[in-house]
């Protein structure tokens, strides 16, 4: 069987958070690993027209049996607005990768900075990321295990605008953060800073991947 990766990271992942997760997938799984090159400081709708694209000319002819996908945060909602455009017809299994904690930060910053200095600095994604239509979008029906991590820890940018560890269980209980159906939920100690690089979570999501489940069995 013919099976493909596609990993689509936040908008914190540099080069060196998506070359560690690119190596590590190639090195741990039998999987044709892509991550496609996306210009998150454009936008949502944007993106969303760029992973289009990748899949219908990169992956499409490839012939693929099964596509899987690790999306982080922005990549989630990348993929749900592309898949909600435009059937998508391999779903192998997805894992999203989610932080109740660190999904505060971007309304915090337009808070604090106000909407325009926010999109010239930091770029219209994390615009995009601070309201609530997102939310909205359906979540791909693929017919196969969707699995959903949860970060517990506290990055250093959403510490230094004043969120706690403690905030983590009223956050959680927000809705956004429930995937219907049969998907297991693994709650990460890991902050958004170490979920790229974490070799011990990256095993649990490969574990996934391969198997539906995050336990080691």
């Amino acid at each position: 069987m013919k099976e493909a990766l596609v990993i689509l990271p936040g908008v914190t992942a540099d080069r060196r958070k998506r070359n560690f997760l690119e190596e590590y997938f190639r090195s741990h799984t039998g999987y044709d690993v892509f991550l496609p090159a996306l210009w998150q400081r454009f936008g949502l709708s944007f993106c969303a027209g760029q992973l289009d694209r990748f899949l219908r000319r990169s992956i499409a002819p490839a012939g693929y049996d099964h596509v899987h996908f690790l999306c982080y945060i922005s990549g989630g909602f990348i993929l749900r607005l592309a898949a909600s455009r435009r059937p998508f017809d391999k779903w192998g299994r997805i894992v999203f990768v989610r932080s109740p904690i660190q999904e505060r930060v971007p309304p915090l910053l337009v808070a604090r900075y106000g909407r325009l200095p926010t999109l010239l600095r930091a770029g219209k994604m994390v615009v995009d990321l601070a309201g609530s239509s997102k939310e909205r979008l359906p979540l791909p029906d693929t017919g196969n295990d969707q699995g959903l991590v949860l970060e517990r820890g506290v990055s250093r940018l959403a510490s230094s605008l004043g969120l706690r560890p403690e905030d983590f269980a009223d956050l959680r209980a927000a809705g956004e953060f429930d995937i219907s159906g049969s998907t297991q939920v693994l709650l990460a100690s890991e902050s958004h800073d170490e979920v790229y690089t974490s070799e011990a979570l990256l095993g649990s999501v490969a574990r996934f991947l391969a198997s539906g489940s995050f336990d080691d069995r």
